[in-house]
């Protein structure tokens, strides 16, 4: 059983899944970016859905064949906003994400994940993406610097190319989405880049739901991101994320299908940020 991908598909939060690892060949990057080419991307709209300070702590759990109802407790996942820091000479949102296994699959398999973005608080744009990533024997770290201006996703030594407007890295994409008002039946375009490749991503938003998790009780609007291909959407493994249904738009509990089960990611506790901090 390939542990890291169960327990990471939902930590690393909510385009987690589309990461794809190597370089995109160039044709299939530019068929990526011809397929947002005419798209409008909704600007955002509540600026105050999130503030300094906030903190969300999810438990994530294995549902396996075979080992019983009770699905398993396979980490920890912490969403947080520290602090407003400058980055290329940017105003950002020091966005991070925290991901470490814990008990028998702590045992098994160590997972200890930093992922941070760094988040124009004007725009709510990508400016810098960091990820340092250990995850049993496996170790990856790396940098992304996106170029607004001139539409570059830069990597040192590696990469250089061209990329959205008002592109998104897989942290600040799941904030951006946060600020927009959603209703029941919109999809919305959302221009992602990961590790040198363009991906056209398009979040549908189902239905609303109440739901209780141990941080409590919440009314929610029920979101699924997809990959759009030349027309059509390219799913590996579905994956359903809840978040309450207000100006806040907080994730409360997350869902991913994978091929022998699913995991799910529930609020186990969290601390509303300062949105007052201007």
């Amino acid at each position: 059983m390939r542990i890291k991908n169960y327990i990471i598909i939902i930590v690393c939060i909510i385009f987690v899944q589309f990461s794809m690892g190597k370089v995109q060949p160039p044709e299939e990057r530019r068929k990526a970016l011809e397929a947002l080419a005419d798209v409008e991307i909704p600007l955002p709209e509540n600026t105050d859905a999130f503030g300094v300070g906030e903190y969300l702590d999810f438990g994530v759990y294995v549902a396996l064949p075979g080992v019983g109802r009770v699905p398993v407790k396979g980490g920890h996942g912490i969403l947080e906003i520290p602090n407003i820091v400058k980055r290329n000479g940017h105003i950002c949102y020091w966005l991070r994400s925290k991901a470490y296994s814990s008990g028998i699959v702590g045992q098994i398999y160590p997972v200890n994940d930093i992922v941070e973005s760094f988040m124009d608080v004007d725009s709510f744009y990508s400016v810098h993406f960091r990820k340092d990533v250990s995850e049993g024997k496996f170790r990856d770290k790396y940098t992304i610097d996106f170029d607004q201006k001139n539409h570059r996703a830069i990597r040192k030594n590696t990469f250089n190319v061209e990329t959205y407007p008002r592109v998104q890295d897989i942290i600040s994409a799941f904030y951006y989405v946060r600020t927009l008002n959603l209703e029941v039946g919109d999809t919305i375009p959302l221009p992602y880049h990961d590790n040198g490749g363009n991906y056209p991503i398009l979040v549908i938003v189902h239905r609303r739901e109440r739901v209780k998790v141990k941080a409590g009780e919440f009314d929610c609007i029920v979101v699924e991101p997809v990959i759009k291909v030349e027309g059509l959407f390219k799913r590996k493994g579905r994956m359903f994320i809840w978040l309450t249904d207000d100006r806040r738009k907080m994730p409360v509990k997350m869902e991913s299908e994978i091929p022998v089960g699913s995991v799910q990611a529930v609020l186990l506790k969290y601390r509303e940020g300062d949105t007052d901090w201007r």
